[in-house]
């Protein structure tokens, strides 16, 4: 993972805090969203569409994991 990652990443955390409700299973229409965000946030750099896809379903899917555990275990 590289820095730019990195900062992609953490920019995806604020993104995923005001747009996604962390309650629901992500749908590819919020992956799409986020994936898009990444894209726009590297300036709009053509052939990293795979990579932000991959990305984006990363991180919503390990959001939703983390709000079940903490539903779970309540």
């Amino acid at each position: 993972m590289t820095v730019s990652d990195l900062a992609l990443r953490l920019d995806g955390e604020r993104w995923m805090t005001r747009h996604i409700d962390a309650q629901e299973r992500p749908t590819p229409a919020q992956i799409g969203q986020l994936a898009y965000h990444f894209y726009d946030t590297r300036g709009r750099q053509d052939g990293h569409d795979v990579e932000d896809w991959l990305l984006a379903e990363d991180e919503l899917t390990r959001r939703y994991w983390l709000v079940e555990d903490n539903i779970e275990s309540a």
